[in-house]
């Protein structure tokens, strides 16, 4: 063999043989974790808990912890926190649900969370010689052991409520720019019950300056506004059925409507049942949409105004598993009096561990569009192409990203240090 390729075996044979080494080397006094938490503070989770050993390798752990948030009809959001056993545990999985309701503060939402997974993690320390140093303690009172049936007054009826409003500006000698949105929210979620009201405003105002060769001045002032109005309200019949509807208004310079008003009945089907949602959703929705259009200018179809129906189907898909996620969306719509004005939407996004060196995440988005039937008659002048102050007619659009990550090296650092 020659000199090059016995240097090239030799190297590959440490790379792969280290880590080996180094799980042998590991102390089976206590447990190992592979934790992946999506939208949370996984770096304070390991911090706070130092009597296991936290590893950036799936494939060396014993148990895999996966944490995922869902948000509550309240404003707060739910934790789901799923314990895989792996190797000697393997068929030993368990699963803590808690809430962390919207009163909750960044820290005190970490710190309930560092507390429950401290006790999903006792079945599994059990088995460990570290037990002997871990003790439980109750911090409630002795009044907290007996079980009562006192009803919880609820002033607001559980309904939730969000108001909110932001600005920015920018701006230089021969410009300025400045944005000010708006947005309300009201809503009530129960186990039979989701209702839901949206309201959010966008206004931006945008000047330019221009100096000719006598240094006269001259202000160019373009705005765009968009107001949003949003209704829900679905009934669960059951764990696979919901029925229900939207209700929408809307105004837009961009979309030259001057008012439009509709609402949409709408089925849906979960293969899954719904109690299942925080790990695996497809759901498929039809909905029937009759609206009431007033456009600011004519349009293209010579209309000033217009009643129309539209059907629309989705169909929604959702995994959140041990190995990464896969979230997609198709949506199809036509409306009814003349199928050919149609548009059809797919989405997808995907994040994977392929081994335990190499993972990857893709997402993309295409559309087919031939419903746009509010575009202005006549043509767009240059401000409003380079602007984007009205929509542009095309037949399709499209979006996409790539990336991979490699890890390698040191799986059993377990030190949190946030220093410069």
């Amino acid at each position: 063999m020659p000199f090059k390729q016995r240097l090239l075996a030799l190297f590959l044979l440490l790379f792969f043989a280290v880590p080996t080494s180094l799980i042998a080397q590991i102390n089976n006094s206590t447990l190992t974790v592979y934790i992946d938490c999506r939208g949370c503070d996984d770096d304070f989770v390991r911090s706070e808990i130092n009597y296991v050993n936290f590893v950036r390798d799936q494939s060396v752990a014993e148990v895999q912890l996966l944490v995922t948030l869902q948000r509550t009809g309240g404003g707060g959001y739910q934790f789901t926190l799923d314990y895989i056993g792996l190797g000697e545990f393997e068929g030993e999985d368990n699963t803590i649900l808690f809430i962390s309701p919207q009163s909750d503060t960044n820290e005190l939402m970490r710190n309930r969370l560092v507390k429950y997974v401290k006790l999903g993690l006792i079945n599994y320390l059990s088995e460990k010689d570290i037990i002997t140093d871990l003790e439980v303690s109750y911090v409630g009172t002795q009044d907290n052991r007996t079980t009562t049936t006192e009803e919880i007054v609820d002033p607001w009826n559980g309904w939730n409520f969000e108001l909110g409003a932001s600005t920015n500006f920018s701006g230089e000698e021969s410009k300025k720019d400045y944005r000010i949105n708006g947005n309300f929210e009201a809503q009530r979620t129960t186990e039979n019950w989701k209702v839901r009201f949206e309201y959010w405003q966008n206004y931006r105002n945008r000047q330019f300056v221009n100096e000719d060769s006598l240094g006269n001045k001259e202000t160019d002032t373009f705005i765009t506004e968009d107001q949003n109005v949003y209704g829900l309200v679905a009934k669960s019949l059951s764990e696979h059925w919901t029925i229900g509807g939207y209700a929408r208004g809307r105004s837009s310079t961009q979309n030259n409507l001057d008012l439009r008003i509709g609402a949409t009945p709408s089925i849906e089907y979960s293969l899954f049942p719904y109690s299942e949602f925080a790990r695996r959703e497809v759901t498929f929705r039809y909905g029937m949409l009759a609206e009431q259009n007033f456009y600011s200018d004519t349009t293209i179809f010579n209309k000033t105004e217009e009643f129309l129906l539209r059907q629309e189907i989705s169909i929604n898909t959702q995994f959140t598993q041990a190995w990464g996620g896969i979230d997609g969306r198709i949506t199809a719509g036509n409306y009814m009096h003349d199928f050919s004005k149609n548009r059809l939407d797919f989405n997808l996004r995907i994040n994977m561990r392929v081994s335990r060196l190499l993972s990857f995440s893709a997402s993309g988005r295409y559309s087919i569009i031939n419903d746009q039937l509010s575009i202005p008659a006549g043509d767009a002048s240059d401000a409003e192409v380079l602007l984007n102050l009205r929509n542009q007619a095309t037949s399709y659009n499209f979006g996409a990203s790539f990336g991979f990550e490699i890890n390698f090296g040191s799986v059993y650092n377990n030190v949190v240090n946030s220093r410069l």
